[in-house]
């Protein structure tokens, strides 16, 4: 759907407030598509609470005023995403979004269940031919205006990079937002550009899409999780008994991303993954290998493919990172062993982000006021040795 697509609106009578869990009927207009793919649908809304506007307008006609009557209260603008009901897929992400709360992840301001009229060749609907229902769960919440990798390629066409304060503004809010959710032991499994939200006019970010996201536990998981150009190598391997740190290695292809305004590790297929990362870490060694799946027997691309040391070769590709804190947190976040990847905690704590704890704004853009604010969850988990670093 275009921006000049015809506008939907809908009335649907149980919308719940995921705040106060008040129950209410509501009339909604969609107007805008905001993204979609194998997940559903996102599009831009606007909201009006019925039951609260009818009360109004029954006290207006009570008190027999002359005007015209209350104000419609429109609320939005809103991110609202449709996605298939009754799957433990899709009810995993409300179920994460309801317990959620931090200032870089989307918050869900509305959720409801409904039918929707859905194209379908072989449907034998009488009353809308070609047409089936279907029941959707639908998330609405906050909606920023453009995704990073809008950002990203917005740049590229310009032949330019995104300016490094704005990148280390980016980067550093990524790792607090995946901080937090990590404390919870909740792996996103999809970090990417295209599902991290960004306000260019203040430097805001706010993870979203938790479709893949998962809180993980003692079991395995399925390994084949994660958009290819962002999967950590030992899911590449079949390694099913991950833990969040997949999530940080994909952390580090975005931060590349932004750096190289174009992505990483780009194979053509799964396992030509693992050889675009080879050129870049090196052949991964067997102890790694024989630990992510002892049972992998595909190509391990053993001959190295560069000359010089690892470290080298990282300041080789990532060019324009004048200085060796901005190289030492990428490699501690591409790494192949998960338990030597740096946390996102450590992370947030490089030298590399010192520049935002000295300035406020960057050629006239403001940055976000709560930065380096924590609460007392976020000064419990970050510990005090961490919090001596943060402190401005």
């Amino acid at each position: 759907m275009s921006s000049s697509q015809q506008v939907q609106e809908y009335t649907t009578s149980e919308v719940t407030n995921n705040l106060t869990q008040e129950v209410n009927k509501f009339y909604i207009k969609e107007y805008k598509r905001l993204g979609h793919g194998a997940f559903g649908v996102v599009s831009k809304a606007y909201m009006v609470n019925l039951d609260k506007h009818n009360a109004k307008m029954k006290q207006h006609q009570e008190n027999k005023s002359s005007d015209n009557g209350p104000e419609t209260d429109w609320e939005g603008p809103f991110a609202v995403k449709r996605v298939l009901a009754q799957t433990e897929y899709k009810s995993r992400e409300l179920a994460i979004l309801k317990v959620t709360n931090h200032p870089n992840l989307i918050k869900l301001y509305y959720y409801f269940i409904d039918y929707v009229l859905t194209k379908d060749k072989s449907s034998t609907n009488s009353t809308v031919p070609g047409y089936s229902k279907q029941l959707y769960l639908h998330l609405c919440m906050e909606c920023l205006p453009q995704t990073l990798m809008h950002e990203i390629v917005k740049y590229n066409k310009l032949q330019k990079i995104i300016p490094t304060f704005h990148i280390k503004a980016y980067s550093y809010q990524l790792l607090k937002a995946m901080s937090y959710l990590h404390s919870t032991n909740i792996c996103h499994r999809d970090i990417k550009p295209s599902n991290v939200l960004i306000d260019p006019d203040n430097l805001i970010l706010k993870i979203c899409d938790f479709g893949s996201a998962k809180q993980l536990d003692n079991y395995p998981s399925i390994a084949y999780i994660c958009s290819r150009f962002y999967r950590a190598p030992e899911l590449i391997l079949g390694k099913s008994q991950y833990h969040v740190n997949i999530d940080n290695w994909s952390i580090g292809c975005v931060i590349g991303e932004m750096l190289l305004g174009k992505i990483v590790f780009q194979g053509a297929d799964p396992i030509l993954q693992l050889r675009e990362i080879s050129k870049l870490l090196g052949p991964p060694d067997k102890r790694f290998v024989f630990l992510s799946n002892p049972s992998y027997d595909g190509p391990l691309f053993s001959e190295k493919l560069f000359s010089g040391s690892v470290k080298e070769r990282f300041q080789s590709v990532f060019r324009c990172l004048d200085d060796e804190d901005g190289i030492d947190l990428l490699m501690g976040l591409l790494c192949y062993d998960p338990d030597k990847r740096l946390s996102c905690l450590d992370a947030m704590c490089s030298p590399w982000f010192d520049d935002l704890k000295h300035k406020d704004s960057y050629e006239g853009i403001p940055l976000p006021k709560d930065l380096f604010e924590f609460t007392e969850y976020d000064r419990l988990v970050l510990g005090e040795a961490r919090l001596a670093k943060l402190t401005i």
